[in-house]
């Protein structure tokens, strides 16, 4: 008896379910994927459902950064967030209700602050444009970065919205890119290695400088900046702990502007390590070293380009 009772009360909640899920359906039918984003929820009430539904569906941009900025720009959009359909389930007495965005009245909310950006963007292109001097391109250049990346941060709200996971404008934004990148990629900086053979400190700083966006080379015959990094490294056994091996490794850099050939930047930084092996010591004595200038490097050339 106690067997059919469960078959019996499985049945009903199948039943129930594919019930639920039936009028879900119907409901759903109104809303097609390509015009709307919905989401669906239930509670105890009707006012409850409706508002867990446009709660759960205000989550969309929950992964994407929350500054002032970008969230006044998203309120504007949950703004448009309704809940459009309620029902209750007979069965398990809950409200369920459909909470909907509609994607073309959301992705117009976002074009305005595309053409904020792009006005701005459009001003730097005309000033690079408009300039001989390589530096002062280069200068007008690093005001870019941001500029990207706000309108990069608008296409992850896009993508978000639009049915295709498309952004808006990619060649608009790939010319942006081009434009910066070849600015920074007419400077020339020519590396020069002296002191120790390793390359870990020259990584770090090379590195760094990629970063920025430039290329850096190496017996270049035509450069604008010259990058010396001298590399010294002592290794030695502690005198008070057996078995203990220090090194310290110093990196002493400068750069150089070939045109008025003025070093514009020098300083030297070390960095000390304890090992119980020897190379051990010797390299993260190295990686310390590279790790402490490749910040220097990027904040002295910033400020040089600045000052220009």
């Amino acid at each position: 008896m106690r067997k059919i009772l469960y078959l019996l009360l499985a049945v009903f909640i199948v039943g129930a379910c594919t019930a639920n899920r039936n009028i879900l359906n119907e409901k759903m039918a109104k809303y097609p994927a390509d015009k709307y984003i919905t989401k669906v929820a239930f509670g105890q009430t009707k006012n409850d459902a409706k508002e867990a539904a446009v709660a759960e569906l205000a989550k969309l941009f929950d992964d994407l950064p929350q500054d002032e900025a970008s969230q006044i720009r998203r309120d504007n959009i949950i703004s448009q967030i309704k809940a459009v359909q309620w029902w209750k389930n007979r069965e398990n007495k809950r409200y369920y209700a459909i909470a909907v965005l509609e994607r073309e009245p959301a992705l117009e909310t976002i074009k305005p602050y595309y053409a904020t950006i792009e006005g701005q963007l459009n001003a730097v292109v005309s000033k690079i444009a408009g300039e001989s001097d390589k530096y002062v391109k280069l200068k007008h250049a690093f005001t870019m970065p941001d500029l990207l990346e706000k309108r990069e941060e608008l296409d992850r709200e896009y993508r978000k919205i639009s049915f295709d996971g498309s952004a808006y404008d990619e060649d608009a934004l790939y010319s942006y890119k081009s434009i910066y990148n070849k600015t920074l990629y007419d400077i020339k900086i020519n590396a020069v290695l002296s002191g120790s053979d390793d390359i870990t400190v020259k990584t770090y700083i090379i590195d760094a400088l990629n970063e920025l966006g430039f290329g850096v080379g190496e017996d270049l015959k035509t450069y604008d900046i010259e990058l010396t990094m001298d590399i010294k490294i002592d290794n030695y056994e502690s005198n008070t702990l057996e078995g203990l091996y220090w090194s310290t490794a110093t990196a002493t850099v400068s750069l150089k502007d070939v045109e008025t050939g003025g070093i514009f930047a020098t300083f030297s930084e070390s960095e000390r390590i304890g090992s119980a092996r020897g190379e051990d010591a010797k390299r993260r004595s190295l990686v310390a070293a590279g790790k402490k200038c490749a910040p220097i490097i990027k904040e002295k050339f910033v400020e040089y380009i600045d000052k220009k």
